[in-house]
């Protein structure tokens, strides 16, 4: 019910008596449907003996569905609704609060269905999503991932998802196209010890993960070219930087017992880096990431992304003061503006004295 808030303009009667009508003839009195007007009969100056609209409400669902003209997608959401409480009851919290999506994807709903169907007599496949035997295009799937995943970890026996896994793939048993990391062995002995024939490759991480290293060394460069500039180190493997899908590099197990050294931009997103690669290898080192690169080359720096977010949890004393003057000055010294032979002296200085640590894991 709307309680009408308006009164009538008593200096033009003309453009009042228009107004009213004009709210008659909207009404379901005049179209069949839409709002009804609750009329008051009462005597004014302005207007003498008339009927004024007091308030104005829907009778009925139908009535304010069809005013708003939502029928079709009104109906889409009601049969949605219906179809997904009586098949899968575990659906009714989320119904409820996520109104808004189901009706976006209402006219989806057959689809999602045989999804949920599939995988729920199915689950963890191990299939990539385009070969599922299921009457949907092949992208079908992975436009969906959001509501998939709301609705497979409701549905779907704990014991089948990895709760651990925000991946889509890896948290529900889908195969996937494995990210591939570019690697340089920087050790021609090393190289001949795994019998690899090419010092400069890309492995998917799975591949990475079952290198027969040991009593290795390993460094992270993010910049592809940098990468490609690393000198001949001895017992070290360099992997070209995955961004944020970093973390992947949990895969590697050989990797947990390496010595291990991060060099990334000096920015918000390059700290953000280096601290999801340390909450999964405490032991990493980062280099040329200190307010010290800050100051040394401060005239190369150009602008950042403005973000403003609280300091990563995994970082260095040293390392939060230089977050915290590239988040507040707005700055990015990428990380192939530095000196070439500056750099590559100091990232040997460090792996030199990391090389007690690779020798204790012999």
């Amino acid at each position: 019910m709307l309680r009408s808030n308006r009164s009538l303009d008593p200096i033009d009667p003309a453009a009042a008596i228009e107004q009213v009508q004009l709210l008659r003839d909207g009404s379901k009195e005049v179209r069949g449907f839409g709002y009804s007007i609750e009329w008051e009969e009462r005597k004014s100056r302005a207007f003498g003996l008339n009927r004024f609209p007091q308030r104005i409400q829907f009778d009925t669902q139908d009535d304010y569905v069809r005013f708003v003209g939502r029928q079709a997608e009104f109906a889409g959401f009601a049969s949605a609704v219906t179809r997904l409480r009586a098949e899968f009851p575990e659906l009714e919290g989320w119904l409820r609060s996520h109104r808004q999506l189901l009706i976006e994807s209402a006219s989806e709903t057959e689809g999602l269905l045989h999804v949920l169907r599939y995988f729920r007599e199915h689950p963890r496949p191990g299939w990539f999503a385009r070969e599922l035997p299921l009457p949907v295009d092949t992208k079908f799937i992975e436009r969906h991932q959001r509501i998939l995943r709301d609705w497979f970890d409701l549905v779907l026996p704990p014991h089948t998802i990895r709760s651990d896994e925000s991946h889509f793939e890896r948290r529900y048993g889908l195969s996937y196209a494995e990210t591939h990391v570019p690697v340089r062995l920087l050790d021609l002995a090393l190289q001949a010890e795994l019998k690899c024939p090419w010092s400069e490759l890309s492995l998917p991480i799975a591949a990475l993960g079952s290198l027969a290293a040991r009593a290795v060394r390993a460094i992270v460069v993010e910049n592809k070219v940098n990468l490609l500039t690393l000198p001949c180190l001895s017992r070290t493997i360099a992997l070209g930087g995955l961004g944020c899908a970093v973390i992947d590099l949990r895969y590697v197990s050989w990797l947990a017992t390496t010595p291990l050294t991060y060099w990334g931009d000096l920015d918000v997103e390059g700290f953000e880096i280096l601290s999801s690669l340390r909450s999964v290898f405490p032991q990493t080192r980062s280099i040329l990431m200190d307010t010290r690169a800050l100051e040394r080359w401060r005239s190369l720096a150009g602008p950042g992304t403005s973000r403003h977010r609280d300091i990563p949890p995994h970082l260095t004393a040293g390392e939060s003061e230089a977050f915290l003057f590239c988040r507040d000055n707005n700055l990015r010294l990428e990380q192939e503006r530095i000196p070439n032979v500056e750099a590559l002296e100091m990232l040997i200085q460090n792996c030199n004295s990391a090389a007690d640590e690779t020798t204790m894991l012999r």
